[in-house]
């Protein structure tokens, strides 16, 4: 399942959290995840969120769209800063609800 989000909880993830569609209350806990860890944890099925600030995207996919998201912004994840060279770069974080279930957040940088 593919779902936009909406301003309320674009201003939910300002504050390091997020209600996602499927009702869970997810919790940034890394702000930093290597790239085998974060494809481990879509290959177990944690949902994935894009949110790249500079296209007002915020988006959510589970499922088979999580895995496909995946693998077309893989080669473009990186685990330290951002290089300066104008193509979109993506930093994951592991966000968790209270439950312990992982959710891999990407953050968009230009």
């Amino acid at each position: 399942m593919r779902a936009e989000l909406h301003d309320k909880q674009w201003d939910q993830v300002h504050g390091g959290w997020l209600l996602g569609p499927d009702e869970r209350r997810y919790s940034r806990r890394t702000t930093r995840t290597k790239r085998k860890d974060a494809e481990r944890l879509v290959e177990e099925g944690a949902p994935l969120v894009l949110f790249y600030w500079a296209g007002q995207q915020l988006d959510w996919f589970d499922g088979a769209e999580a895995r496909e998201q995946w693998n077309d912004v893989r080669g473009q994840v990186v685990s330290t800063e951002p290089r300066p060279k104008g193509d979109t770069e993506w930093t994951a974080g592991r966000w968790e609800d209270e439950d312990g279930r992982p959710l891999l957040f990407l953050t968009g940088h230009c």
